[in-house]
């Protein structure tokens, strides 16, 4: 596909502007091959699937990159190689009327009906202004889930505010270039959350494997000023993750618009398409969702009357692709991102690919290096840090005998030191290294990092210091037994700046055919989830992942002491035998939940609910039940307390995992 040289100056900036504040890795960078899905077209639209590896070109940042492998992808399930596409549809309900919702809706369900297929796992997810984000159906192959999901979206009581004046300057918005009642400058703030919000939906789709379509259903609105950055922003992640972005709904007369199924022309889409210090200071409504899809190799299309038919185009386009892989010929810093090109060797052929990729964070970042060795050495030593921290070590399998350890940790950062940096900015850091030990001194497992910091006043610096700093990583180790230690520095020579954390790390063993229960993790904050990965099955997960049940997502805590009478949440998983996910629409064993809270010292029971079913957070096709609970402390006086779960079913002994809190 032709991109014009605007296009490509966005998505270049993109790359730059947002490598480091996109979330989840794509690419797993020990094994350096990329990987890049290709979707190629003739002239009237149709898929050409008689290419061969000779026929494609890759560059990666200008240069020519030697293929290493090359396969076309389709349809079809089988025991030998199953293969699941996923496609989730966003309806930004904020920036259109209830007419042409009502429209989107009805073409929604034509869709489902036609295209739902065991393989295709669908997703409705609804935003509007007042309420946000909202998962209405997570991913499923269940139609009628799907249709019910779909009939229930409605359109924003408040429409996104929208400003008619030639400068527009409601909540912040630094003006976007001229506005007119017909093509309105979006209000900053309202569009800006829309975006954000879009923008996490995409990071909760990086954890699953292969590509992934987004369709995201829009009224259109007009952007400007600084809310380029966003819509660039927006690219990048979903190159990130590997999402192509269906647009539709934007342009003149899109609500309604019966001209046709064609989708948005490539040249309209280009016009403007500049971040604002190009010299271009807005984008009219087409153009803003047009470059959305350009920029992630999806397509554009108008509302028409007959929308499920471009639905179905985006179905077909998930079940018929080109797999492309390389071996970069330079090896890339960690975590950096690199522009993409693919083209083939015939001009009459359309080609559609993502325009990015990220190598990913390694799990320990100061592996081998001077600075990681010399924290191990602090860690182990008896001198004591001044940084003062609290941690917590929450673990759940990913796979048989395989788990992923949360390290949940509070750094209270009150002697932290900040330097002064050319340009004014005042920059300080954290250096952190853990090992898992096992009992002959041996490590097991170590995870690295570093994370920066950077402050424009010492007001701000300040206030920095004066908070607890919250701080989280993952790692996968065996089942075993260890002694976890987490050491970390602010950066100073000295012993100024230094902490370090021990905790014992026990983890138990499962082979994948019993009942197994998790650790149990605290948290003092729960919010709504925008993980669309929460419903699937680990196996076909990977990178980092939140703990997420039921629409509710909670923070991991690594201080575990709690005030009376504030509100508190555990979090665990259940896993069944892996036989009860073989079938994907077959219900789980039904399994029962028993806690209790008991006094750490006496061992005396101060709560228990008795044994209650489980089957609300059960999954079809999903052996792993994920739980989120209030923690049971309104009653409790101030005292050292351990939280005990136990998971059992009709036969069978319970298994059961605790963890320590207190009440202060």
């Amino acid at each position: 596909m032709m991109r014009s040289h605007r296009l490509a100056s966005l998505l270049m900036a993109a790359a730059i502007l947002h490598a480091q504040e996109s979330p989840g890795p794509v690419i797993r960078a020990e094994t350096r091959t990329v990987l890049v899905d290709a979707v190629v077209l003739d002239k009237k639209g149709k898929f050409v699937t008689d290419l061969a590896q000779k026929d494609f070109r890759i560059r990666e940042d200008g240069k020519e990159q030697k293929l290493t492998g090359f396969s076309l992808e389709s349809s079809g399930v089988s025991p030998e190689r199953p293969t699941r596409h996923y496609i989730a549809m966003f309806f930004d309900t904020s920036t259109a009327g209830q007419t042409s919702q009502m429209t989107v809706r009805q073409e929604g369900i034509r869709f489902v009906e036609g295209f739902a297929t065991p393989d295709r796992y669908m997703a409705v997810i609804n935003y509007n202004f007042d309420g946000g984000v909202h998962i209405a159906q997570n991913f499923t192959t269940d139609a009628d889930l799907l249709k019910k999901a779909l009939s229930m979206v409605q359109a924003s009581a408040n429409s996104t505010p929208t400003s008619a004046s030639a400068t527009p300057t409601a909540r912040g918005s630094r003006g976007g270039g001229a506005a007119t009642a017909a093509n309105p400058t979006v209000d900053a703030f309202a569009y800006r959350n829309m975006l954000q919000s879009l923008r996490s939906v995409i990071a909760s789709l990086a954890n699953i494997r292969g590509r992934k379509a987004l369709v995201f259903f829009s009224g259109g609105m007009a952007v400007g000023g600084d809310l380029l950055s966003d819509i660039a922003a927006t690219v990048d992640a979903a190159n990130r993750a590997n999402v192509a972005i269906y647009t539709i709904g934007a342009g003149p007369g899109a609500a309604g618009n019966s001209a046709g199924a064609a989708p948005a022309s490539t040249s309209r889409a280009a016009r403007g398409v500049q971040m604002p210090a190009l010299g271009v200071d807005t984008m009219d409504a087409q153009s803003t969702t047009s470059v959305l899809s350009e920029g992630s190799g999806g397509i554009a299309f108008l509302t028409t009357n007959d929308l499920a038919a471009s639905l179905g185009k985006v179905a077909q386009e998930q079940d018929r692709y080109y797999l492309l892989s390389y071996t970069p010929t330079i090896d890339s810093p960690e975590d950096s991102c690199h522009e993409l090109k693919v083209k083939v060797d015939r001009s009459d052929l359309e080609v559609r690919a993502r325009k990015s990729y990220c190598t990913s964070k390694p799990a320990d970042l100061l592996s081998g290096k001077p600075a990681g060795t010399a924290l191990e050495a602090r860690a182990a030593s008896a001198a004591p840090g001044n940084i003062a921290a609290k941690m917590q070590l929450p673990w759940f399998y990913t796979a048989p005998n395989v788990a992923r350890v949360n390290v949940a940790m509070e750094i209270f950062p009150s002697s932290m030191k900040f330097q002064k940096e050319k340009g004014g900015k005042l920059h300080g850091e954290f250096d952190l290294q853990g090992v898992a030990y096992k009992a002959d001194g041996t490590a097991a497992a170590r995870v690295g990092d570093v994370v920066k910091f950077d402050f424009d006043t010492q007001q701000q610096v300040d206030a920095f210091l004066q908070m607890p700093y919250h701080y989280e990583n993952q790692f996968e180790v065996a089942p075993g037994q260890y002694t976890f230690r987490m050491a970390f520095t602010s950066g100073s020579a000295d012993a100024q700046g230094f902490g370090k954390v021990e905790m014992p790390l026990n983890v138990a063993p499962w082979n994948g055919e019993t009942l197994a229960i998790s650790g149990l993790a605290l948290s003092r904050d729960a919010h709504p989830a925008a993980d669309l990965a929460a419903g699937l099955d680990a196996s076909l997960l990977e990178g980092q992942r939140p703990l997420a049940a039921k629409g509710t997502e909670v923070t991991p805590t690594g201080d575990s002491r709690f005030h009376a009478g504030e509100t508190a949440y555990y979090y665990f998983e259940a896993c069944e035998p892996l036989l009860t996910a073989v079938k994907p629409d077959a219900p789980l064993p039904l399994i029962g939940i028993r806690v209790r809270v008991l006094d750490r010292a006496t061992g005396q029971r101060k709560s228990d609910t008795g044994a209650r079913a489980a089957s609300n957070f059960e999954r079809a096709g999903n052996a792993t039940v994920p739980v989120i609970s209030t923690l049971p402390i309104a009653n409790l006086p101030p005292g050292a307390y351990k939280l005990e779960v136990s998971v059992m079913r009709e036969a069978g002994d319970p298994v059961t995992s605790t963890v320590d809190f207190d009440i202060n």
